[in-house]
């Protein structure tokens, strides 16, 4: 056996040897691939819904919510002032508001990054078919200092 065929054969056998799971490499063995869709896509309706619903119903109601537990709070500790109570409703109410403001920054989070994801999906799909148009024919120079 000549060393080209011994070499083509230690090939040959580390390859069989491989998990082809995690190599990088080679496409999956049929009937293979993931359990995905082929293509990433995204639900801008969806999106946009969701922006509307945030906007319109859920920062909206939460803020009345803390409003209306604001009023309701201060109400009872005046009337508890000289009791003990009024000491533990006063840091419960501290509490409230900290948690509404959680809540209220995690709601503008979402919606920004709904928004965001839209025009992230949308400018590299623009970018990629800039770079696509923009290719130079074969052969042609490459690159922005090709001569």
């Amino acid at each position: 056996m000549s060393f080209d065929e011994e070499w083509a054969q230690v090939r040959e056998d580390s390859a069989m040897r491989q998990d082809s799971a995690t190599r990088l490499n080679s496409t999956a063995a049929s009937p293979g691939g993931g359990s995905g869709q082929p293509n990433l896509r995204t639900n801008d309706p969806g999106k946009a819904a969701a922006v509307k619903a945030l906007e319109t119903r859920l920062q909206p109601e939460t803020q009345k919510a803390g409003i209306a537990a604001d009023e309701s709070t201060n109400a009872a500790e005046t009337a508890f002032t000289s009791w003990a109570t009024s000491a533990g409703l006063r840091s419960a109410h501290e509490q409230w508001a900290m948690q509404v403001k959680s809540l209220q920054a995690r709601l503008d989070a979402d919606k920004s990054a709904l928004q965001g994801t839209r025009t992230g999906f949308t400018g590299f799909e623009t970018r990629l078919q800039h770079q696509w148009l923009l290719q130079p024919p074969a052969g042609g120079p490459q690159g922005p200092y090709a001569k």
